[in-house]
């Protein structure tokens, strides 16, 4: 890139996980701490918790059970994933820490207002994604697309 002669360089993008926490307001005054972002490990990981059998195709030639989803086991693993710290504390008074077992020994009307924020983070993470009203995108080819469509003609 060129301005008057000068050539400024574009920053690069930084291809990995920033690893930066969100804090979400819940009510009563707590609050839990959220990664901002995913690495591509937790995301698959997250992508396929829960997912037990085989794809349909496999199955219906009589290679396994169908794909099926254990979504209680899905929805542990989301918060799992997601929750870095929070502001819970034991009927004593003492702070608890995020791990597996105490996200599994939560009231269910917290583990639901905890996924509820955490969805409207991530809506509103996808919304700032999204281009604005009336352009067609970022103008980027699939991979895929690019590989099936050949060098093309010179």
């Amino acid at each position: 890139m060129t301005t008057n002669g000068t050539v400024t360089k574009t920053p690069r993008r930084d291809r990995f996980a920033s690893g930066a926490a969100v804090r979400l307001e819940l009510s009563d005054g707590d609050w839990v701490l959220v990664r901002a972002e995913l690495t591509y490990g937790q995301q698959r990981r997250l992508t396929f918790a829960g997912l037990t059998g085989v794809p349909s195709a496999l199955a219906d030639q009589g290679q396994g059970q169908r794909l099926t989803m254990d979504m209680a086991t899905y929805h542990v693993e989301r918060l799992c994933t997601y929750l870095m710290d929070w502001s819970f504390v034991d009927g004593d008074g003492q702070s608890v820490h995020v791990s597996r077992e105490a996200i599994e020994r939560l009231h269910p009307d917290t583990a639901n207002e905890i996924d509820e924020a955490l969805d409207a983070h991530l809506a509103s993470l996808e919304a700032k994604k999204a281009p604005p009203a009336g352009e067609s995108g970022s103008g980027v080819t699939s991979r895929s697309a690019v590989r099936s469509a050949g060098r093309g003609r010179r």
